[in-house]
């Protein structure tokens, strides 16, 4: 555990990390503050709110439809609110909306909003059992569960934008775990210290995952208590499509049908794994490296190069993309490969084995000459 420690010191105390790493959370709540928190708006009785005051009277007005959607509420929240029928150009969607009349003019209603010039204000409601939501809840056995989701959708872009951040914090923290080492030549004198050369390379890999997770459990901890502030977390039971935009709520896609919460920690689990997966490569490259800066150049590219793969390769180099750390942490993963999710999955648990593997026979045998000190 001493060298663990001392280890997991080092990474710790690069005055770089801890910069990038407060860079990181003060990106990730001024995003959060002003980019989306700013950004709200809600019509309820004519009157248009803003910011923090829009979510809390979007709250308040779902209390009192909260509950299995039926036609005759639907059809108390149309009476009460009316058709949304604002549209300014520029802005996606119509302008005098709350999030109830939003959500029933969107999937009940008889209009639709393509863009800014190809609109058309709905008039009438449809009922449910026409729509995608009675069949999706037909699908499912039950009746059509309504509830203020806005958070949890809030939240998946949070974790998204953050674990974008904490990749880059990652690649910048942990490139130079061994070619830093190479680079002044501390590499032989450690690897003859009384801890043994597989030992401290043990160590190294052990604070190194340490570190990915620290930086995980950070991101997540934010993430969550910021949006748990403002937005709260109620309607963990309903559909995840009403959180997702990809695919929406449609019974011929599964991952819509699946509660909220159940999504949300599937795409923490596959997060989780991403960090993991990302570590283990930036270790193997850091092995292989002589300079500190190349080891980061090469591991940025590494964590990006998956990009161009799926541009380039398209359907099939998706598969190979998929399970990577660039794409891992993208939550439309999950909407893409939800019934097929072990591919991906094993491709990241394949990839992070190989690259822990490798980094140790790399490290082993970088100083011929230097005896294994196996005590």
């Amino acid at each position: 555990m001493r060298l663990f420690r001392m280890e997991l010191y080092k990474l710790l105390r690069r005055k770089a990390f801890l910069a990038g790493l407060f860079g990181t959370l003060g990106i990730l709540l001024f995003y959060f503050f002003v980019g989306i928190v700013g950004e709200e708006r809600s019509t309820v009785n004519g009157k248009l709110y803003t910011g923090r005051e829009a979510v809390r009277m979007d709250r308040a007005v779902m209390e009192e439809f909260r509950g299995t959607l039926s036609d005759e509420t639907a059809g108390r929240i149309i009476e009460k609110y009316g058709f949304p029928s604002q549209v300014e150009e520029g802005y996606g969607g119509f302008r005098d909306e709350n999030y109830c009349n939003g959500f029933i003019t969107e999937y009940l209603g008889n209009g639709w909003f393509w863009d800014w010039n190809d609109y058309r204000v709905s008039t009438s409601l449809k009922p449910i059992a026409q729509s995608e939501l009675g069949q999706a809840a037909e699908k499912k056995g039950e009746g059509f569960f309504f509830a203020y989701v806005k958070g949890w959708a809030v939240l998946l872009d949070m974790l998204q934008l953050g674990m974008i951040l904490g990749s880059v914090l990652l690649i910048m923290g942990l490139s130079p775990v061994f070619a830093e080492e190479h680079q002044t030549g501390m590499a032989a004198l450690l690897f003859t210290g009384r801890d043994g050369r597989e030992k401290d390379i043990a160590m190294k890999t052990a604070a190194a995952f340490t570190l990915a997770a620290l930086v995980y459990g950070m991101i997540v901890s934010v993430s969550f208590l910021a949006v748990g502030m403002v937005y709260g977390f109620d309607g963990a039971d309903c559909l995840s499509g009403m959180v997702t935009g990809q695919h929406a709520i449609s019974p011929f896609h599964a991952v819509s049908l699946e509660p909220v919460s159940r999504f949300v920690f599937l795409v923490l689990a596959l997060e989780l794994l991403a960090a993991f997966t990302l570590c283990a490569m930036i270790l193997c490259v850091s092995a292989h490296s002589a300079q500190a800066f190349h080891a980061v150049i090469m591991s940025g590219i590494a964590w990006i190069a998956p990009l161009l793969v799926r541009m380039v390769f398209g359907g099939a180099g998706y598969l190979f993309a998929a399970g990577t750390p660039l794409f891992l942490i993208m939550y439309g993963i999950l909407d893409d490969w939800y019934n097929m999710i072990f591919l991906p999955v094993f491709i990241a648990l394949g990839t992070g084995t190989f690259c822990v593997m490798d980094e140790f026979r790399t490290v082993r045998t970088s100083e011929p000459g230097v005896p294994v000190n196996r005590k």
